[in-house]
Parts: C-alpha cells; sequence; structure tokens
C-alpha cells in the first residue's frame, strides 16, 4: 500500500500537468483568456518544478537511508518513518538485510580471529604476500626468525625480509629451500617453503620458515639426554655387582682387617673368590661391547658394495631365527632375481634389528608373523618388513630414530638410529608406519639398471 502511495503521488503530478497542458492549448485560441493563458503556463511551470523537487526530495532521502543502513546508524528515524510512508516495510527488508550483513561480518571476524589465534601458536614463521610485494599477514614465529620482538610495519618486514633472504623471489610454489641467514650475529639454517592461494581471483604467496637449527638443537639435547641414560644405567648395573663381588672376595681372605693365612683359607673361599673374578670378568666384558656398540655407531666405516641376491640374502638371516623361534611365521615374498649393490655385513645388522624388534613386538599375541616383500620401480627398490604386533604408540614412533632413545628396559637405543646412518650410506633411507594392527618398515634402496 505504501508503494502505492509513491506511484500514486507521481500519477496525481503527472495527471495535473497534463490537464494544465490540455488547458493552456484551448486558451491560446482565444485572446479573451490571455492573462488566465499567462496563469495557466505560470502553474504548468511550478508543477514541473514541484515534481522535479518532490523526486529529487524522495531520491535524496532514500539514499541516505541506505547510506545509514550500511554504516549500521538507527539515529534516522524520521527519514526512516518517511520512506516507510512512500515504500512500506522497505526499511523492515533492508533492516533484515542488514543483520544478516551483521551476521557475516560477525562470521568473518570470528574466524578471522581464530586464524591469527592459530598462526600465533604455529611455531613455523608464516608469511602472505600479494603480487605488488605487500605483506598480507603473519605470525610472531615469522617475526621472532627476522629478529623482531614485537609487531613492526609492513614496510621495516619488507625491507628487512629482503636484505635477509636474497632468493625469497625465485623459489618455485611447491619446492623447498635452505638458506644460511645471520640475525642479531646469530647464524641460522632456515628451511623456507612457497605454496600459492587464491583470493577474490588474485594469486597470494604463502611462505613458510623453518628453523632448522633449533630443531636439531632439541633433538641433540634428547641425543644427549638418551646417551647419559644408557651410560648411566650400563656403568651401574656394572659397578654394583662389581663392589659386592669385591666386598665377597675380600671377605674371603681378610678376616678381621688382617689377611689371612694361606692355612686359614678353605675350599670355599677359593670357590668363591673364582666365582667373582668370573662375575667380574663378565660384568666388563658386557661393559665394553655396549662401548663397542657406541663405538660402531660413531665410527661407522664406509660400506663396502657388491651384488647381492636379496631373497637369497634373506633366507640365509631368517633361518637362525626359524630355530630359536618356531611359533613365529616368516614370509619371503621377494623376486628371485631381485639385485641389489649393497654391504651384507651393515645391511644384514640393519635387518637382525628389524627382525629382533618384530618379534620383540609380537608379545603374547596369537599366530606372530613377518611378511617381507618388495616393490620396484626404475630408480628405487622398496624391501618391507610388515608384522601383525602390537604397533608403536605415536609419541615414541616420531623418537625411534633418536640415538640413545629407547623405551626397553635393556635397550641402548642405537639399532634404528645405526639403521638409519647405513641406509643413508648406502643412498637409501628407511621409514617407519605403525598402527595397532602392526608395523611397517621400509627400506629404500638404489635399483640396479640392468
Amino acid at each position: 500500500m505504501g508503494f502505492n502511495r509513491f506511484i500514486l503521488n507521481i500519477i496525481i503530478r503527472v495527471l495535473l500537468i497534463v490537464a494544465n497542458a490540455f488547458l493552456i492549448a484551448f486558451l491560446f485560441k482565444s485572446e479573451a483568456w490571455f492573462f488566465s493563458f499567462l496563469f495557466a503556463i505560470v502553474c504548468l511551470v511550478m508543477q514541473t518544478v514541484l515534481l522535479i523537487l518532490y523526486l529529487g526530495k524522495v531520491n535524496t532521502d532514500l539514499a541516505n537511508f541506505l547510506i545509514h543502513l550500511k554504516e549500521q546508524n538507527t539515529t534516522m528515524t524520521s527519514k526512516q518513518n518517511a520512506i516507510d510512508r512512500l515504500f512500506g516495510g522497505l526499511s523492515e527488508e533492508f533492516c533484515k538485510i542488514n543483520d544478516e550483513v551483521k551476521k557475516v561480518n560477525s562470521e568473518k571476524i570470528k574466524k578471522q580471529n581464530i586464524l591469527n589465534q592459530l598462526l600465533s601458536q604455529v611455531g613455523t614463521g608464516i608469511v602472505i604476500i600479494n603480487y605488488d610485494n605487500k605483506i598480507k599477514l603473519y605470525n610472531k614465529a615469522f617475526l621472532n626468525i627476522l629478529g623482531f620482538d614485537s609487531y613492526v610495519s609492513s614496510k621495516t618486514i619488507n625491507n628487512k625480509l629482503g636484505n635477509i633472504f636474497k632468493d625469497l623471489n625465485n623459489l618455485v610454489p611447491g619446492k623447498q629451500s635452505i638458506e644460511t641467514i645471520q640475525v642479531e650475529n646469530i647464524t641460522r639454517r632456515i628451511l623456507i617453503a612457497l605454496s600459492e592461494i587464491r583470493e577474490d581471483n588474485n594469486k597470494l604467496r604463502v611462505y613458510s620458515f623453518h628453523d632448522i637449527d633449533r630443531e636439531m638443537t632439541d633433538y641433540e639435547l634428547q641425543s644427549w639426554n638418551g646417551l647419559i641414560r644408557v651410560l648411566a644405567h650400563e656403568i651401574m648395573n656394572t659397578v654394583t655387582p662389581i663392589s659386592t663381588v669385591v666386598d665377597t672376595i675380600k671377605d674371603c681372605f681378610v678376616s678381621e682387617n688382617k689377611p689371612k693365612l694361606l692355612s686359614g683359607l678353605n675350599e670355599k673361599d677359593i670357590s668363591d673368590s673364582i666365582n667373582g673374578v668370573n662375575l667380574i670378568e663378565n660384568r666388563i666384558r658386557g661393559l665394553v661391547g655396549i662401548v663397542d656398540k657406541f663405538r660402531l655407531f660413531a665410527e661407522i666405516s664406509l660400506p663396502t658394495f657388491q651384488p647381492v641376491s636379496i631373497k637369497n640374502f634373506l633366507i640365509d638371516i631368517i633361518d637362525i631365527y626359524k630355530m630359536n623361534f618356531k611359533h613365529f611365521a616368516f614370509d619371503i615374498d621377494i623376486s628371485n632375481d631381485l639385485l641389489l649393490n649393497i654391504d651384507k655385513s651393515f645391511i644384514e645388522l640393519t635387518i637382525n634389528n628389524i627382525i629382533k624388534n618384530a618379534i620383540e613386538a609380537s608379545g603374547d599375541i596369537e599366530n606372530p608373523s613377518l611378511t617381507i616383500r618388495n616393490t620396484t620401480n626404475k630408480n628405487q627398490t622398496v624391501i618391507e618388513f610388515l608384522d601383525n604386533g602390537t604397533g608403536i604408540p605415536s609419541d615414541v614412533i616420531k623418537k625411534v630414530f633418536l640415538p640413545f632413545y629407547t623405551t626397553k628396559e635393556q635397550g641402548s637405543g642405537i639399532g634404528l638410529s645405526l639403521a638409519r646412518q647405513i641406509m643413508f650410506s648406502h643412498g637409501g633411507d628407511i621409514k617407519i608406519t605403525s598402527s595397532d594392527k602392526g608395523t611397517s618398515v621400509k627400506l629404500f634402496f638404489n635399483t640396479i639398471k640392468q
């Protein structure tokens, strides 16, 4: 109804103008009505001007109303009432639209706050730059890498970013690069990765900066802690029984703080002394064995490569385990013609460690087994050892390659870290994945080209 009021107002004004025009045409033929003719012309002009003013006023009121709605200003009640009288319910509809816009903006702000909070908690430095080289977003970790303690202007960040990372613009999306930088007289190695995202049909570059040296320092500390723990454990395991045995031997040859005479020694004293010496010898040999393992890890020699038939090589290794662990099933699914260039002694050490871990992981499960299979392509051969044991917990699996890290009471924590070092020396790698259904260990080798 309100909408019709505006149309009705326009129709009435137009009809009055048309009627006035007909009146002027009628009076134009008669000279007797000259003054009436002039008056009709003045009325026509006034009606036209009033129509224009009316339309201008409505247009201005409507524009101001929309501007105030856009700015979420609710103080224009008189204008709103005037608009409602002409366009019934229009302000209400616009208010509904305005509320929806508010909700969208509110959700957008909440998501932005969550994103900012997440970025502030991430240890990897992140910065987003558009193709005009303007910084759109960055986090605190990124500022720390650049050496800033607090938030600074984008211009300052851009200048320092360009000075520190010279080849940043040459990085290809999806690739990584390691750069050595110096910030505040501290040298760091930074792993840089680049990806691209789209926003409003514009590409944005997302750079991530990972401080490798800091992470390596954390791993070094864990390794040193593991080394100290293992050495302390082994030394105490050796020293404590030796100390007890020494006291026993001392009791055999000393009485009341005086050496016994030969005539005072009996067969039991001599037997206990010999047993004590043997125990000391065994404990010392055990400690020497641990030291030899450490030396093997620290001073691993270069491998001596030779072509080896992997299936026969594995059969020879596993035959020993079949004799001692008859409840454990071994399934070798390896190509008969598979040859690899390896150092047999080193790879045998690696495989023995994997098999022992698989047997220990079987626990009390029924029908424990280990399947060994291979996949081969033009450049790489993968030997996979798949057991059906209890698996490795997620908080442990990420630490299994740390030197001297172990969850076993009698473990040294050297096996898998040594295996990884051996695989690296072969130009390959070792990967471990695990679940509650078992563990997969994959050894990656270079394929011999036929």
